[in-house]
């Protein structure tokens, strides 16, 4: 099975002048946990639960924008990427979402844990992967 079969959601981005405050707005709004970042249509990075988290402990405004305070190396698959590369890159780098990209590398959505557990087919697919080690390790 490919990612880009449980791709389901429209993708929600974001631009890097926008707040910390907009962005946990947007999140409730569209009841997601991760917004992609982009300048232009260039992916730039990604702002999660966790981040927006770290903003408020650290005693930061929500005001400040999304650029200063988001995660800009973002780990990708491509959409024809079988569904188990995306479950060992979110184990391999203890993450919950991962940015789906075209072939230019244009975002193009968002694969969550619960997408990838949330089907039958798709724990199935990951389990039949070649991939031995996609939950090996992690918490």
């Amino acid at each position: 099975m490919r990612v880009s079969q449980i791709v389901t959601r429209p993708l929600v981005t974001i631009t890097t002048s926008s707040t910390v405050l907009d962005a946990a707005k947007l999140m409730v709004e569209k009841n997601i946990g991760l917004l992609v970042i982009v300048r232009d249509t260039k992916l730039v990075g990604v702002i999660s639960e966790r981040d927006i988290i770290r903003t408020i402990t650290s005693a930061k405004t929500l005001n400040v924008p999304v650029d200063g305070v988001c995660t800009k190396q973002v780990v990708t698959v491509q959409a024809g990427s079988d569904v188990a590369e995306a479950a060992k890159a979110m184990n391999k780098n203890r993450i919950r979402h991962v940015v789906v990209v075209d072939g230019e590398g244009k975002p193009m959505g968002v694969v969550s844990m619960r997408d990838l557990v949330g089907e039958r087919g798709t724990l199935a697919a990951i389990l039949q992967s070649d991939e031995n080690e996609v939950f090996r390790g992690g918490d």
